[in-house]
């Protein structure tokens, strides 16, 4: 048998060229693995409708409310929104175990950083999940019984844009009356008493009118593009300082607090939520002043 005796003198005298070996085999798997749940995820893009909802077996669906939906971005990322709430978060899929993983990421509110092992069934423009409510272990089966603590929800896909969804879901957490909280230029900072007297109104239609003691100082449109990450926002002056122009900017919203920073007139768009001295970028943050309201125990790809 020399093949056989030479792969074991092999084995002797190179011991570590089996280890390399074994290494790059399972570096191949692993990129192989890695592009098929890429691969699966971008099947997920999409715009879904809730059409079915069980806990522990009881069905709490709730048919007639268009806002209840969930948008999927091909990368993972997701918005759940429900009604006032709107909840962000991440998504990664393993189409190779069976049933297949989805492993869900909570990006805000109470549960913000929260991980659920869920899984899934992805059929045409079905999309089934089953997920454990409270604890951590990954349910077997796309079902729900009586005292078994999961939450089954069937979605069914909507033939409608990603980015006009998500810009909608983004107008409405966006809409109503903002305190300053925080203001920079330049890295330098105004008073907290001079915070106290401005606030940001924006309407549904992204019109916005920044005020000092009640007093109109500002007033503007907004484009807005939550695809992008960081999200985008275009701010066109309409009146007061710097009307006619328009400033690019990014903005985050995290634990109702809207984070803005945005260049001057003319200027790139900033990457990253900074205003350091000389870099012309101004840094907001503002405080939303409307009351949260309870969340609903559906979660989508949330679980919040």
């Amino acid at each position: 048998m020399p093949g056989f005796a030479m792969r074991t003198s092999l084995i002797r005298v190179f011991p570590g060229l089996c280890l390399i070996l074994a290494l790059r085999c399972g570096g191949i798997a692993s990129a192989a693995d890695e592009s098929a749940a890429k691969c699966e995820l971008g099947l997920f893009e999409g715009v879904w409708s809730f059409v079915q909802v069980k806990v522990d077996g009881n069905d709490h669906s709730q048919a007639g409310h268009e806002a209840d939906r969930m948008i999927i971005q091909k990368d993972g990322r997701y918005a759940v929104v429900q009604r006032p709430q709107i909840t962000h978060g991440t998504i990664k899929v393993d189409p190779a175990p069976s049933p297949k993983h989805y492993d869900i990421t909570i990006g805000d509110g109470r549960l913000k950083g929260l991980s659920v092992p869920a899984i899934y069934e992805l059929s045409g423009d079905t999309l089934t999940i089953c997920m454990p409510l409270g604890g951590n272990e990954r349910p077997e089966a796309l079902e729900s019984k009586p005292g078994d603590h999961h939450l089954f929800e069937v979605f069914k896909r909507e033939q409608r844009d990603v980015k006009e969804a998500l810009v909608a879901a983004g107008r409405r957490e966006l809409t109503g009356t903002w305190q300053s909280v925080s203001y920079a230029l330049n890295g330098k900072k105004a008073s907290d008493d001079d915070m106290k007297k401005i606030q940001l109104v924006f309407d549904a239609d992204g019109t916005t009118k920044a005020l000092n003691d009640g007093k109109l100082f500002l007033a503007s449109s907004t484009k807005i593009d939550p695809t992008a990450n960081p999200a985008k926002i275009d701010i066109i002056f309409t009146g007061g300082e710097g009307k006619g122009g328009t400033a690019l900017g990014i903005y985050k919203i995290e634990d109702g607090v809207l984070t803005i920073c945005r260049s001057a007139p003319g200027k790139p768009r900033p990457a990253e939520f900074a205003s350091d001295p000389g870099s012309g970028l101004t840094l907001m943050s503002y405080k939303h002043n409307a009351a949260g309201s309870k969340k609903p125990f559906r979660t989508g790809a949330a679980a919040r």
